[in-house]
């Protein structure tokens, strides 16, 4: 009888042993915590810090994903996992799991789209009358989308329009010239001094719409975008003039001009060079909400 009492005892003590070894396992499995995450958006390609306590510096150990999608991970401490976003990562969820047991961050990671750069050359932008025609100044405006980089006849998915030297916006009313395109969405502009790679943000920025009268940005020389020199007839880009844009559905870009003549000469002869050709660069930020323009 005390035989059979001292295996019970054992096998009560055998069972509790068990118990106490799967907790003291449980707490281990799970004492990690997370606390944030940095930068909480970004394209494919961005570094993320996930910063928390009692992460393994073992980067082997460690499974992370963004929006379901495996992200290899750089570094890893006690405080904080370094990774990238993945190709064909989406936004969403950032979770964590090691040893079996998942956590996420506290806040969702957003995937942006990459900025969009590129250069438009030869933009005909024709018009019949001023600048030395006889009569007023008419003819259609050409229109451009920033979103496919290009001239646009669409009579709602324009950004801005050009007609000779002027640039109307998609957003306000008429100012009153012959033939202008009808405005039907939020477009913006402001003129910016400066050089064109350092323009990174629209952050801040006042912006202004076509008005009564008034073009958002002002036409006439030295008034806007260029100068005029009637001697040489010449029409020519002001340095350090940056046009900053708000688009039709209030994305943001910005424009440097470089040339008003046909394949952008460097010294064209006003006299005798086609003119109302814009060749430009631009930066565009197709990502709502998002007003970087930071060139690439």
């Amino acid at each position: 009888m005390k035989t059979l009492f001292k295996l019970s005892s054992l096998f009560l003590l055998l069972v509790a042993f068990v118990a106490c070894s799967d907790d003291d396992n449980d707490e281990v499995t799970t004492q990690f915590a997370i606390t944030s995450i940095t930068p909480e958006s970004g394209p494919v390609g961005t570094e993320i810090t996930v910063r928390g306590s009692n992460f393994p510096s073992d980067v082997s150990a460690i499974n992370l994903t963004i929006g379901g999608v495996p992200a290899t991970i750089t570094s890893a401490t006690s405080t904080q996992i370094v990774t990238s976003v993945p190709a064909g990562a989406t936004s969403g969820t950032v979770s964590v799991t090691i040893d079996g047991v998942s956590q996420s961050t506290p806040t969702s990671f957003t995937v942006l789209s990459d900025l969009v750069s590129g250069t438009v050359e030869n933009l005909f932008a024709p018009q019949t009358g001023g600048q030395g025609e006889e009569g007023e100044i008419s003819g259609e405006f050409t229109k451009f989308s920033f979103a496919t980089g290009a001239e646009t006849t669409s009579d709602t998915d324009w950004d801005i329009a050009f007609r000779g030297t002027t640039i109307a916006v998609n957003g306000g009313v008429a100012t009153g010239t012959n033939d202008e395109p009808t405005r039907n969405g939020d477009a913006a502009a402001v003129i910016v001094e400066g050089i064109f790679s350092e323009i990174n943000s629209a952050d801040g920025l006042t912006f202004a719409q076509d008005a009564d009268a008034a073009f958002a940005i002002p036409t006439g020389s030295n008034n806007g975008w260029y100068n005029y020199n009637f001697m040489t007839n010449l029409i020519t880009p002001i340095p350090g003039v940056i046009l900053v844009f708000r688009t039709h559905d209030g994305l943001f870009a910005k424009v440097e001009i470089l040339s008003y003549y046909e394949d952008a000469p460097a010294n064209p002869d006003g006299f005798n060079d086609p003119s109302r050709y814009y060749t430009f660069n631009y930066v565009f930020n197709p990502n709502e909400g998002e007003t970087s323009l930071a060139s690439n």
